[in-house]
């Protein structure tokens, strides 16, 4: 991600310590109770009335204080720290750790670097014997695999214990490589989804794309349908000027492959495989492909880089597309749109039982392999989190960014199904992915052939990176 991306992430990062932009699997029947609607019959006879049943409430416990005798506790982060004023979350944050710093006699110090640059202070600490902080955010594929693998970072599985309910369900999986538990996480909101252009959508008489995830009808072929209408000359110069999607490609084309019950890479007989070449992944890039060249209802990616990303966030704000997939960070860069936007899941393909939701911005906490007092520090670090109102923040987030409450659900929904992917840097996989999705976008090649391309050489790298013993 680039650092203009990371707008959002950076407020984040200081209301809530932790951005979740980003998470395995596909946990959770969320969706699933959107999709259905209770049936009813009338009782044969009059039920057993039950007590209700109580949510089970995080249980508070107080951690032991002990004496740091005035050594701080260091946090490396692309954005600010903790400040009053700002939002409801970050006055209770910033109070919490002000008691935090008194009960332990410890100064909790930000250092803020630019974004991008948090593994390589790792790596430096490791080769000076310095740790650069205590704990270091870091989007999951800048951390996995290389700085495990090199011994840069120290597992916490004797540090946390993640079975712990306060923890997310599913920590244990987003932070583990190679058997190891390394990240840190106290929420796993992060969301990949679609926005689109509600007024647009009323202007053109199209249906809610919400309303048909409702009924488990947002499709990929809705989808398709709903931008062929949109994508239109409005000025009648011959050029179209309003469009159904604009998207940079490699971002689109990794939420596809993922909608459609594919994947990038996947684990099998205990081992990485490249698997975009697999039927469901190749169907999700033919339909992205013809979205581009056959149906051309996708704005093209005429730079072939990441200049497109930033030209399709200029059109869909100024009211000129009705789609573009996005993370839920990105809402914060609509404000000031014109028009009123909504937000959904991406559609679901025809081999996929459930809506997906693949990050590669998803971000945790490591601690280097050489922080002192470690075991301290955790303590302190689980101790500064207000475990009992997590939830209240998440929504707060969400609203700040989303415009409606039907956006907030499918937000809430999205938190459950979370994925994250760390293939972008093992070796150049990333970029062998980006150039072979460019490539057929273009029309420089077609799908079948742009991955049959990088197949071989993208399975030696992770043969030797993630598959040796």
């Amino acid at each position: 991600m680039k650092p203009k991306m990371k707008a959002f992430a950076i407020m984040l990062v200081a209301l809530t310590m932790l951005l979740v932009t980003a998470c395995s699997g596909s946990g959770g029947n969320t969706a699933q109770s959107l999709q259905e609607q209770p049936k009813t019959e009338a009782p044969k006879e009059e039920p057993k009335k039950e007590e209700p049943k109580e949510e089970p409430k995080l249980e508070k416990k107080e951690l032991p204080a002990f004496d740091m005798g005035g050594e701080p506790v260091r946090f490396l982060t692309w954005g600010k720290g903790l400040e009053e004023g700002k939002s409801n979350a970050e006055d209770i944050r910033y109070k919490r750790m002000k008691e935090i710093e008194k009960k332990y006699n410890t100064k909790i110090e930000w250092i803020t670097v630019p974004w991008g640059e948090g593994a390589e202070k790792i790596a430096q600490g490791a080769l000076s014997g310095e740790a650069p902080a205590d704990f270091v955010i870091l989007d999951l594929y800048l951390a996995f695999p290389n700085l495990p693998n090199k011994g840069y970072l120290l597992p916490v599985d004797d540090l946390f214990d993640y079975n712990d309910p306060k923890w997310p369900k599913r920590i244990k999986e987003f932070s583990s490589f190679a058997g190891k538990s390394y990240g840190i996480l106290e929420d796993s909101g992060a969301g990949a989804g679609i926005f689109f252009n509600r007024s647009m959508l009323k202007r053109e008489g199209l249906e809610d794309p919400q309303e048909l995830a409702k009924k488990g009808e947002w499709t990929w072929d809705k989808y398709l349908e709903m931008a062929k209408k949109a994508t239109k000359d409005t000025n009648g110069d011959g050029a179209t000027d309003q469009w159904g999607i604009v998207s940079y490609a490699p971002v689109q084309a990794r939420q596809a492959v993922y909608s459609n019950a594919g994947s990038i890479i996947d684990y099998k007989d205990g081992k990485l495989q490249f698997t975009l070449g697999e039927p469901n992944a190749m169907e999700a890039l033919r339909f992205l492909g013809d979205l581009y060249t056959t149906h051309k209802v996708a704005m093209p990616n005429r730079n072939g880089n990441f200049e497109d990303y930033n030209e399709s966030q200029k059109v869909f704000n100024s009211g000129k597309a009705l789609f573009v997939p996005g993370e839920i960070w990105e809402g914060s860069t609509r404000q000031d749109m014109t028009d009123e936007y909504g937000f959904v899941y991406y559609p679901k393909g025809p081999k996929a039982t459930d809506y997906a939701n693949p990050i590669t911005n998803f971000t945790m906490w490591f601690m280097p392999a050489n922080v002192k007092k470690a075991k301290e520090k955790a303590q302190i670090f689980e101790d500064m989190v207000p475990w009992d109102q997590l939830e209240e923040f998440r929504m707060e987030g969400f609203e700040s960014s989303l415009q409606s409450p039907e956006d907030v659900e499918i937000a809430q929904a999205l938190a459950e199904k979370v994925q994250p992917l760390y293939y972008d840097n093992i070796g150049d996989l990333g970029k062998k992915y980006t150039e072979a999705v460019l490539a057929f976008v273009k029309g420089k090649d077609t799908p079948e052939s742009a991955i049959e391309k990088i197949k071989k050489s993208s399975q030696e790298q992770i043969d030797t990176i993630m598959n040796k013993k």
